[in-house]
């Protein structure tokens, strides 16, 4: 990690990311289903959701100290692409972003079936 994203407040995930953590995880199932699971492991973080958006697959999130969005993409018919951004609040956010996404997708792998990382 470069001494500039320590500073960054806005982190996103990609296939081909530099930051090993911020890799787009690809899940086993339906949209619906992994919907559903990013929600549970949302909520179970602390995470108010702001808004499910059915027809383009985006969960809006709010916590105390960030706020962001997950996007679902479906690559086949039971492969999910999920994608998270997330934007925090700290005056010093020593890279907190990457932190948050880490812990989410973590909880995400017990919850919904893994099938690759990144492209």
């Amino acid at each position: 990690m470069r001494l500039k994203d320590y500073f960054n407040k806005n982190f996103y995930t990609k296939d081909r990311h530099e930051i090993d953590g911020l890799r787009t995880h690809y899940y086993h199932g339906r949209v619906e289903q992994v919907t559903e699971g990013v929600c549970d492991v949302l909520k179970q973080d602390g995470c108010i959701i702001r808004a499910v958006d059915t027809d383009r697959h985006e969960i809006s999130f709010d916590n105390k100290d960030y706020q962001g969005t997950v996007v679902l993409t479906a690559t086949s018919f039971t492969e999910i692409a999920c994608d998270i951004n997330v934007l925090t609040f700290n005056i010093l956010p020593t890279a907190k972003g990457v932190k948050v996404i880490e812990r989410l997708y973590s909880m995400l792998d017990k919850r919904l079936e893994l099938k690759k990382v990144g492209a």
